[in-house]
């Protein structure tokens, strides 16, 4: 009897589950699934947020884009050209930017006026006396203080009037950019054949002249006259220079957004050119 009860209690064991008890590795296994569960929703719904915002900056995106195409450009301001020219000058078959560069550097190099000048030690004012006994004295010997490594003293090997900057460019290659400089303000329209003259000095006539020309709010305006009112009328305009045609500089040419030229300075320059 005693080996059957033995045999009923092991069987009951057997089929009867085991008791887990809540040990504290359990309760933060526990924990942890239970705190898992609410932070998945919310990342879904953080993404579903983040994908409607994508689509709503896409849409603005396409929004600014078509504003920005519906705005106008602004014009590029060029002066009227004029139907006058009829020169050759202003026509080559080959332009020359080497020949430009080179007049340029020439032009500016003929401008330099060589003033910079120091005195040598002899020009240097100062005493020609011994400053101090030869020997005795425990310094090094002086004979004079004028000297270039004395305090006051001349200039060793400096700068002197005499040095010329000025360059030489031949004839051939001076007529080449002329031709060049005066063939680009062709291609660009800006050459206007008109023979302005000031009957008295007047700033705001001058620029009511301009604007007839669609020429008074470019940055550089070339005019080749020998009007002195016109001259007098022009100074006061930081965008306008009035020149002579036998002064007329190819960095000048370059340099503008529009040329007016009367045609006794056209002549001009095709007998220099010719």
């Amino acid at each position: 009897m005693a080996e059957d009860k033995k045999v009923k209690a092991t069987t009951k064991t057997a089929t009867e589950k085991p008791s887990l008890k809540k040990t504290p590795a359990t309760k933060s296994v526990v924990k942890k699934a239970a705190a898992e569960k609410p932070v998945a929703k919310k990342s879904v719904a953080k993404v579903d947020v983040k994908m409607a915002s994508a689509s709503e900056t896409k849409v603005n995106v396409k929004a600014v884009k078509n504003v920005k195409s519906n705005k106008k450009e602004m014009p590029v301001l060029k002066a009227s050209p004029s139907s006058k020219l009829q020169s050759t000058i202003f026509e080559v078959e080959k332009k020359y930017d080497q020949a430009i560069f080179d007049v340029i550097i020439s032009e500016r190099a003929s401008r330099r006026q060589a003033t910079h000048k120091t005195k040598s030690r002899a020009e240097v004012s100062g005493t020609g006396k011994k400053p101090f006994r030869q020997k005795g004295t425990g310094n090094a010997r002086a004979g004079t203080l004028r000297a270039p490594h004395m305090v006051g003293g001349g200039v060793a090997l400096g700068p002197k009037t005499n040095r010329n900057y000025t360059t030489k460019v031949n004839k051939a290659v001076r007529r080449h950019a002329l031709n060049s400089a005066l063939a680009y303000l062709k291609d660009a329209n800006a050459v206007i054949v008109d023979d302005l003259k000031m009957e008295k000095i007047s700033t705001k006539a001058l620029v009511t002249k301009l604007a007839s020309f669609n020429a008074d709010k470019l940055r550089r305006v070339l005019i080749i006259s020998d009007d002195l009112n016109l001259f007098m009328s022009a100074r006061n305009l930081p965008f306008v220079k009035v020149t002579k045609v036998t002064w007329i500089l190819i960095e000048d040419l370059v340099q503008s957004d529009a040329l007016i030229i009367n045609e006794n300075a056209i002549k001009y320059l095709e007998g220099l050119v010719g």
